[in-house]
């Protein structure tokens, strides 16, 4: 046999793994994640996520049924989860918790679940809070305006300038000049971090959602499921359709294919914001870094960071596959997005447990309607975002004249937010995982040929011929539309995209692991963070790269 004994080979795995474990635990935060005290100011809990749980009539969690939730994330014990006090307890199709246990499971490689460390969420009552509304309120009525027409249209301008009014309009991504434009709308900025490179070059969309890719011997064209426009898409309209969601009723759960979204024959490229918000309604974890790595694969070597050891220019003889190859770059990618997503479920659910946009209309509705008073909308309530989005749920109601659904956010999606807490979002902890994995093994640097941009209607695609477009900035542009989709769809915050950071951080971890692991000699794996500044991972170290 030629390889160790086996002795050998065991007392050295054994010091590798040792090694890793020691470098992982010298990393871990000595000091507990903070928290807004939002949880505490509010006895009623009117700040914190409760969907599924029992609620009253002005759509607040009852306090035993919160108190419920919060014992059994106290005790972490499997039977203390399923004593949690539910709405809809006679209704075999409700929705249940979306995996509270799962923020107490443990890693065995990379950073531990517990191990994140992020800014503290907006309050309920903050300025931030406000503008995050009247961004997400000019989503709902703006969601099938062509992304082509954006500079054309003057709704657009209305919305830049509206979000421009807020005393906090720099949670948004800006121009040179710092304001909102068309141009930057909806477009990403990462708390704590601003706007990564090439998230504002070219087209709205990413060319990783855009081009065709090879699955096997399956080319897939990226025309995707019609959605219907207007409204019979917008959802949780009025104020007893979102309490009978927050009380746990699933709307799709009685439609033969488990979706009650309204779709037109045909399939057309991601050209609205409203197709960009059903993409993720029902994506996989790794989908959206699996179809970009293999549009990747296709452009060659090129497009792969020279630093590789099987490229053909230094390894003529050897090509990668479990290592440095399709078999290592997929196993580790999907690795970092489950631990990604295991860190933001330790702060969705041990550390903030942040409300719903959703939940944020109905405590306004609730408010305007004199039933009780929260403090909210002192800027929110004269903005136009505010106006609109009461035109919008009016003409959805077909109830011209009536304020009885003022205030409640257009959703995409019949069901309302997934049941698990808003901050930080899992989408966009996922998505910066897997394309943090994927810049550690190519260019970013590469200029991507034959860019393209969908046209007005998205049933065909257009040369692109203005900016140069790098893979890199793609890239960054793809986690940026996939974090702010679900924004799109009435899902998130813009501060929840806060998860980039978990995301990078999981997948460098796990990196810094492999790293340790290789017998090829090689100068380590270099990319680019969201924030603009180079490492390279090299033999279990993270280190700056001029």
């Amino acid at each position: 046999m030629l390889a160790d004994s086996p002795a050998t080979r065991a007392a050295e795995s054994q010091q590798l793994r040792y090694a890793a474990a020691d470098a992982n635990f010298a990393s871990f935060p000595r000091t507990e994640q903070p928290v807004n005290d939002d949880e505490d100011r509010f006895d009623d809990y009117r700040g914190n996520f409760s969907k599924t749980l029992k609620h009253n009539a002005d759509a607040e969690v009852t306090r035993k049924s919160y108190r419920s939730l919060l014992d059994a994330l106290d005790a972490r014990t499997p039977a203390a989860f399923e004593a949690i006090l539910i709405g809809r307890e006679d209704d075999a199709k409700r929705v249940r918790l979306a995996n509270p246990q799962g923020a107490f499971a443990y890693e065995l490689s990379g950073l531990d679940s517990n191990a994140s460390r992020i800014p503290v969420p907006p309050s309920l009552d903050s300025a931030v809070t406000e503008a995050e509304m009247a961004e997400l309120y000019w989503y709902s009525v703006t969601r099938d305006i062509p992304f082509s027409t954006y500079g054309d249209r003057g709704i657009i301008q209305k919305a830049a300038d509206d979000l421009n009014a807020f005393s906090r309009c720099d949670i948004f991504a800006r121009d040179e000049t710092g304001i909102v434009t068309p141009a930057t709308l909806f477009r990403g900025s990462i708390p704590d971090v601003g706007t990564a490179a090439g998230v504002l070059d070219g087209p709205f969309v990413s060319q990783f959602l855009l081009l065709p890719y090879q699955m096997g011997q399956l080319t897939v064209e990226q025309r995707y499921a019609r959605v219907d426009s207007g409204e019979v898409n917008q959802f949780l309209t009025n104020f007893d359709d979102l309490l009978a969601v927050q009380r746990g009723r699933d709307p799709n759960a009685r439609h033969p294919n488990g979706n009650a979204t309204t779709f037109r024959d045909g399939h057309r490229y991601l050209a609205r914001m409203r197709d960009l918000a059903e993409w993720v309604h029902r994506d996989h974890p790794q989908q959206a870094p699996t179809q970009a790595l293999t549009i990747i694969l296709g452009l060659g070597e090129a497009a792969l960071d020279p630093d590789l050891p099987y490229l053909r220019r230094s390894s003529p003889v050897q090509s990668g596959f479990v290592t440095f190859g399709l078999a290592e770059i997929t196993h580790l990618m999907t690795m970092a997005v489950r631990q990604a997503l295991a860190g933001a479920w330790f702060q969705k659910w041990a550390c903030h447990r942040r409300l719903r946009p959703e939940q944020y209309g109905a405590r306004l509705n609730v408010q305007l309607r004199g039933a009780k008073d929260y403090g909210l909308g002192s800027e929110l309530l004269h903005s136009k975002a505010f106006d609109r989005a009461c035109d919008e749920n009016r003409l959805v109601n077909q109830t011209p004249t009536s304020e009885a659904n003022d205030g409640l956010l257009p959703i995409a999606f019949p069901e309302g937010s997934p049941a698990h807490p808003a901050y930080p979002a899992g989408h966009s902890t996922a998505i910066a995982a897997g394309v943090t994995v994927l810049k550690a093994f190519v260019n970013e640097s590469y200029q991507l040929p034959d860019p393209v941009v969908p046209n007005r209607g998205g049933t065909e695609l257009e040369a692109w011929t203005g900016a140069t477009l790098t893979l890199g900035g793609e890239l960054n542009k793809l986690v940026a539309n996939i974090t702010h989709a679900r924004d799109a769809a009435g899902m998130h915050w813009r501060s929840d995209g806060v998860g980039n950071i978990i995301g990078e951080e999981a997948a460098i971890a796990l990196l810094a692991d492999y790293s340790r692991a290789h017998l090829e000699e090689f100068a380590g794996l270099t990319l680019v963070r969201f924030n603009g500044t180079r490492i390279r991972i090299v033999n279990g170290a993270v280190l700056p790269e001029a």
